[in-house]
């Protein structure tokens, strides 16, 4: 499996050499030559294709070798730009020692390249010899007669069974039944996973039966059980705890959940049969495997999408079915295998010989045949897959972050005919496809907006990082023996403790440079770095090229974060920083900047030296000062910031944002924003000093956010005129319409196939749309709306409308919804 890490660091170390060439004036002879060496064995590779069990050895070998070249390069890269940037004298001083570290480079290229030889020479004496819901019919039906029982006091009911058998799957399908939803009245759903936090779960419930769950974040743990129990007082509630490991869980919460004698009851879903012991005196239901039926069924489902199974493939497709032994996380896999597969009767038959090896034993070693879809990827896909395993468990993983990872990492491909990001999209799409990742949020155009990899397959993704030196995941603090000799061997380092404390466990004399990539996960309120601590961390980790620090609290940026002249992606919460200091704009390789959590308020001209940024997260940024006409190329992604006319479009009549899709922006003048020919996506927050004016947003724009805007109905109408306008989204006090009735005139809107009335409160009390408005309308939200009554009796005639949602509004609005639309929508209340 190494050959496709191995691979994609070879093209890596390929790309560098030709891009830093300039740099290496002196040792051509010698970076030409491992140019070439790297080609050969990068040509030997792919000629080994099936004899991966043999080469083992060999991989190791070469893996370690080009891992060596790209360390070498990067170092010497690293040090040419801190020696450019000092004075005259300097430089000149410094002339004989750059010809000392160009003979050290040519000497180490030099022995790289024989290495390589006689790793070529030897090459042939080396060998050494879920979505779809199926078969759960007859478990619901049992479930929800256990949660109907046992009388008015809370109880508690658990499913048991091992990882991938479908205690999630059968838990969504009881908890969103329509008799469960007319039983209850209050409902939550949160994931438990093995490296639990209480507090994490209080809020979890929260979110889900409180509109004012975020001004709860400030309050202790204690304060936030009391505020559950408040919440649920008087109500009959269902709550799921989704994969609970430990009794401990139930323990620390079950206080928060009140005895309301009415009913309520909390479902449970684990491994463990302890678990459910444990929470209740009620015998746990433990959910069996699947029917050699059933198996066929959703096999066939995942991998004929609906169409019938060609006649000639059904005997070997019903003995991989069969021999995946009802575990239904084995048959979603086996299936995205061969949806990806030709299908012929070879092919079929092929893989149920290879699935009768490894199914052939107990179906609890999954990872088995995990490992042949991992193998069956191609190769550009499995890194990205590998990378999956830099997240905790049960980690909610949001995409879009995810895919500037990817492209940071350098794990996808360029294509100069596309951007990298639509590349990633499909990376992305190919892994969910091939049933390797599950869907967790989808954005309102259907786009997968939050994603997670199941257990079985994130012990995968470790496994075969940590064989591939790809990857190393630590819980807790490193001991001297345990990083020198074994963290330092891997490129990626994702840290799930308080980083503050694990920059310092890591011994001064170990060689942590090989590492590019670390990525930190602690949760805890007081991890903060100091700046003694961050000094650490650049001496540690002079090579990064990705450099997450999440939720750890940064109160001083050093200077030195200028060293880290590799840096594509760079994200921080630092509660001080007001501007963006100058000697973070001496990144000359940064393409993300994530400072979403910082205060930043101004940006000075040195922002615009960053030329290669592609994204750019602020929260409350000021406004964008004129870079005296200099244009960014790459930027596509601009948020928050107030943008003055200059910013959009500077004397010269061009716009200096010519490749942004995505704006953030306060209220203000938004005059020149239409030459931004590319944005595909604009949110605006505050007051609109004017009215919007025809023509003055882009006909490009597919996606718009309001929030606190007051808009006027002039202004609405320009807006209906979008010709390509597809998602609207109206949050807070974005209109200010006469009365508060808002109108949608003829004709207009007739693209939008997204419309969401969010907390309008009084600037909403009646809804208007004339005849041949809302023409292509599909999905349509109503939350916190409380003034409004009923609805437009054009809806009616609108035939696209498919789902129509309500959230904490009026009882007259929605049985206006149902008299009026009645069974033609999808109808739901919250």
């Amino acid at each position: 499996m190494a050959d496709a890490a191995i691979s994609f660091l070879i093209n890596n170390v390929g790309k560098l050499l030709m891009q830093e060439a300039s740099k290496l004036v002196g040792v051509e002879d010698q970076v030409k030559s491992l140019h070439d060496e790297l080609n050969l064995i990068k040509e030997f590779l792919g000629d080994s294709e099936g004899n991966r069990d043999k080469v083992k050895e060999l991989m190791s070998q070469i893996q370690a070798v080009a891992y060596r070249a790209e360390d070498v390069i990067d170092t010497y890269v690293v040090s040419m730009a801190k020696h450019g940037r000092r004075n005259t004298l300097k430089k000149f001083l410094h002339t004989r020692d750059r010809a000392v570290m160009l003979r050290g480079v040519a000497t180490d290229i030099e022995r790289i390249n024989n290495d390589i030889r006689r790793i070529y020479a030897n090459k042939d004496t080396g060998y050494v010899e879920e979505d779809e819901v199926v078969g759960f019919t007859h478990d619901a039906e049992k479930v929800m007669e256990l949660l109907r029982q046992g009388g008015r006091h809370r109880d508690v009911v658990s499913i048991i069974g091992m990882g991938g058998l479908g205690k999630t799957t059968l838990a969504k399908k009881i908890y969103n039944h329509s008799s469960m939803r007319k039983r209850f009245k209050c409902f939550a759903w949160v994931s438990v996973s093995e490296e639990f936090r209480s507090r994490e779960l209080l809020l979890g419930i929260l979110r889900c039966v409180t509109p004012a769950a975020q001004v709860l974040y400030q309050l202790s743990d204690d304060k936030l059980e009391e505020e559950l129990r408040k919440c649920l007082v008087h109500k009959k509630y269902l709550i799921v705890l989704d994969d609970v490991w430990t009794t401990k869980v139930w323990d620390e919460i079950k206080a928060a959940f009140p005895d309301n004698l009415n009913g309520s009851r909390i479902l449970i879903t684990s491994r463990v049969k302890e678990v459910g012991l444990h929470a209740s005196s009620s015998r746990p239901y433990f959910l069996p495997f699947l029917s050699d039926d059933d198996s066929w069924e959703l096999f066939s489902k995942k991998v004929f999408r609906g169409e019938v199974c060609p006649p000639h493939l059904k005997e070997n497709g019903e003995q991989i079915a069969k021999k995946c032994r009802g575990l239904p996380l084995a048959i979603v896999v086996a299936a995205g295998l061969l949806a990806a597969r030709d299908q012929n009767t070879a092919t079929w038959n092929e893989m149920a010989t290879n699935f009768s090896w490894y199914l052939s034993r107990d179906p609890e070693r999954c990872l088995d045949i995990l490992a042949l879809s991992y193998e069956d990827l191609p190769a550009y896909l499995k890194p990205c897959f590998l990378y999956f395993g830099v997240f905790p468990e049960d980690f909610e993983i949001p995409v879009r972050p995810l895919i500037r990872l990817w492209i940071a990492e350098g794990l996808v491909e360029n294509d100069n005919n596309r951007e990298m990001e639509d590349i990633a999209e499909d990376y992305f799409d190919q892994l969910i496809d091939r049933s390797l990742i599950q869907v967790v949020r989808r954005r309102t155009d259907g786009v997968v907006k939050v994603c997670r990899i199941h257990d079985l397959l994130r012990d995968l993704c470790i496994s075969e990082g940590r064989r591939e030196r790809f990857l190393e995941a630590h819980q807790r603090e490193v001991s001297t023996t345990s990083f020198s000799s074994t963290t330092t061997l891997f490129r990626r380092l994702s840290i799930h403790c308080n980083t503050s404390t694990y920059i310092p466990s890591i011994p001064s004399g170990s060689n942590s440079s090989q590492v590019r990539s670390l990525l930190c996960f602690g949760t805890s309120p007081g991890d903060r770095l100091s700046m003694e601590t961050f000094k650490l961390l650049y001496e540690r980790f002079r090579l990064l090229r990705v450099l997450d620090l999440g939720s750890t609290l940064v109160h001083n940026v050093s200077p030195q974060v200028r060293q880290l002249i590799l840096l594509r992606y760079l994200r921080m919460n630092a509660p001080y920083l007001k501007e963006i200091p100058s000697f973070m704009t001496e990144l000359p390789n940064l393409q993300t900047l994530d400072l979403r959590k910082s205060p930043v308020v101004s940006l000075t001209n040195d922002f615009w030296k960053m030329q290669q940024l592609r994204h750019l997260f602020l929260s409350r940024c000021g406004e964008v000062l004129q870079g005296r006409g200099t244009v960014m190329p790459n930027l596509q992604t601009l948020s928050f910031v107030h943008v003055s006319v200059a910013s959009f479009s500077p004397s010269r009549g061009t716009t200096l944002f010519p490749n942004v899709k995505k704006l953030a922006v306060y209220g203000g003048n938004l005059y020149g924003c239409n030459k931004l020919e590319r944005l595909r996506t604009l949110k605006i927050v505050g007051n609109i000093y004017k009215a919007i004016q025809p023509k003055i947003l882009p006909s490009c724009l597919t996606k718009l956010t309001l929030r606190n805007t007051r808009l006027r109905q002039d202004s609405v109408d320009t807006l209906g005129r979008l010709p390509n306008l597809l998602i609207l989204k109206l949050f807070d006090d974005s209109l200010s319409t006469y009365d508060g009735i808002l109108v949608f005139g003829k004709r207009s809107f007739l693209q939008l196939q997204v419309l969401h009335f969010v907390e309008l409160g009084f600037s909403l009390s009646g809804w208007c749309v004339e005849s041949g408005a809302l023409q292509s309308l599909q999905n349509l939200l109503f939350r916190g709306c409380r003034q409004l009554s009923s609805i437009p009796d054009e809806l009616k005639h609108v035939t696209t409308l498919r789902h129509v949602k309500t959230m904490w509004c009026s009882d007259t609005l929605a049985e206006d919804i149902s008299r009026k639309l009645g069974k033609d929508v999808d109808f739901s209340i919250s």
